[in-house]
């Protein structure tokens, strides 16, 4: 089989001349039965599933013949397509370019030419990026956007001196980040189910899966630049998704990065939750024939508590009181006119000691920064999820994977202290999303007693549009 390959590194080039459209024909013309392409970077493979695809093909000795429209195509760094070469002469299986040039080592000849392509491939990249940083520190230097790369669906508005300036939202990807925003967030996506659905809606836009994490988290989606560094606490162009909608974007992402590693696996309650205090790792599950309760245990061979355990159905247990006891603490706090959170007050009280020290403007600025980040910061979401989920009666008798999935929502981690009797073992931490983060817990985890019902977390009648959205921003 003939295997076509190339690439481009950044999916905004396939936006302004679509050359992978164009590879592909040119591939396809050239007599490839299969082309494979990429959106990443040259200097590695890392962010290239399909390169790596590419020489499993060769490994399994299902590719006869690899064309790539040049050898930069293959990537721009000398030691990656030395290998690369190495690999493919090995299997017997040549390498040519569209302009009929065979990329070999075989010969001194051959392997002069391909280290010396390689070499100047390398070099140009680096240029590249030395131009790059070299224009970003000037465009800072004079209050100018210093933005690399712009997120899909934006694009770049100059002045008439031909500097960039602003963002705008693009009109022809504009509609097709709305949707994958959509998808992700309505339609309750995964991200890694959200990249298979944009390679099979989005063909002519794809891109890569670490791109993808880094695109939905980007606040420039929320109209708002970044300059000198650092982003823009107002609005400065229109935004493509809401302060909402990022906020529940951030919370979905933090919550599925504790659940790595469990690809195929079945998702069971507390999965990727419970932490070892000894150790900081995730326990594990831990059955016994014959035994009635489930356990979790820390299977880290080097930690003091290595096999020790705690019953599934006590961490449980205080999860519920925790929770419950959490959301009604969260309901008066909520409710009151929103206040700068207290690192703000110190932070204001320093620059104050400090405009009177010459020469610290640049402390000042940092430090103003800080209390901006603080003050975009919403709380509030997720302690109005908390609070709504904490109403609705049905919520913990929700199937496993489900009510899982919703905990690590709503939840930055629960510790447990491991001892060498079960009973003795304890939860000692469970903390939330929320601002307060501790949720108080049982006085004896042993015989936990709700203190008041999961009905009487009352919250007034102008606030159901706040516990509305924040339900809905989380697709529950």
């Amino acid at each position: 089989m003939r295997v076509g390959y190339s690439r481009i590194s950044d999916a905004q080039q396939q936006v302004t001349t679509g050359p992978l459209a164009v590879a592909k024909h040119e591939l396809e013309k050239a007599g490839a039965d299969l082309v494979l392409l990429d959106v990443g970077s040259g200097r590695s493979d890392s962010a290239r599933p399909q390169f790596r695809k590419l020489r499993e093909l060769i490994l399994d000795r299902k590719a006869t013949e690899v064309i790539c429209p040049s050898q930069d195509r293959l990537g721009r760094n000398t030691e990656l397509i030395l290998q690369f070469v190495q690999l493919c002469q090995m299997q017997g299986v040549p390498i040519r370019d569209l302009n009929g040039r065979e990329l070999e080592i075989k010969t001194a000849d051959g392997k002069l030419m391909t280290t010396i392509v390689a070499a100047l491939d390398s070099h140009r990249s680096d240029l590249y990026s030395e131009k790059v940083r070299r224009h970003l520190s000037a465009a800072r230097e004079q209050g100018f956007p210093a933005i690399p790369s712009i997120p899909f669906g934006l694009k770049k508005c100059r002045n008439e001196a031909g500097r960039f300036v602003s963002l705008d939202i693009d009109p022809l990807t504009g509609p097709l980040a709305r949707q994958r925003v959509d998808w992700f967030l309505k339609d309750g996506l995964s991200q890694t189910a959200l990249f298979h659905r944009i390679l099979d809606k989005h063909p002519e836009h794809t891109v890569s899966q670490r791109q993808l994490g880094r695109w939905l988290a980007s606040p420039l989606l929320t109209g708002r630049l970044r300059w000198k560094g650092k982003t823009c606490t107002e609005q400065s162009f229109p935004a493509l998704i809401s302060d909402a909608e990022h906020e529940a974007i951030k919370i979905k992402l933090a919550a599925s990065s504790t659940n790595s590693g469990l690809r195929g696996r079945q998702v069971r309650l507390l999965t990727g939750l419970v932490k070892c205090v000894d150790c900081g790792k995730g326990l594990s599950y831990k059955t016994y024939p014959g035994k009635e309760y489930q356990y979790l245990r820390c299977s880290n061979s080097v930690c003091v508590a290595n096999s020790k355990r705690i019953t599934v159905d006590q961490v449980f247990g205080v999860l519920q009181y925790s929770l419950s006891e959490h959301a009604k603490a969260l309901v008066p706090i909520l409710q009151r006119p929103k206040t700068d959170p207290p690192e703000v007050t110190s932070l204001q009280q320093q620059i104050e000691v400090l405009r009177t020290v010459s020469g610290t403007d640049e402390v000042i600025e940092k430090k103003q920064a800080e209390i901006n980040q603080l003050r975009r910061v919403d709380h509030e979401s997720p302690g109005w999820l908390l609070v709504g989920l904490m109403r609705q009666p049905m919520f913990w008798v929700a199937e496993d994977a489900k009510l899982n999935q919703i905990l690590r929502m709503l939840l930055e981690r629960v510790e447990v202290q491991l001892e060498d009797r079960v009973k003795r073992s304890k939860v000692v931490e469970v903390r939330a999303r929320t601002s307060p983060a501790v949720c108080p817990l049982p006085d004896d985890q042993g015989d936990i007693k709700m203190r008041r019902g999961l009905d009487d977390v009352l919250v007034a009648a102008e606030h159901q549009e706040a516990l509305k959205a924040a339900m809905k921003s989380l697709c529950l």
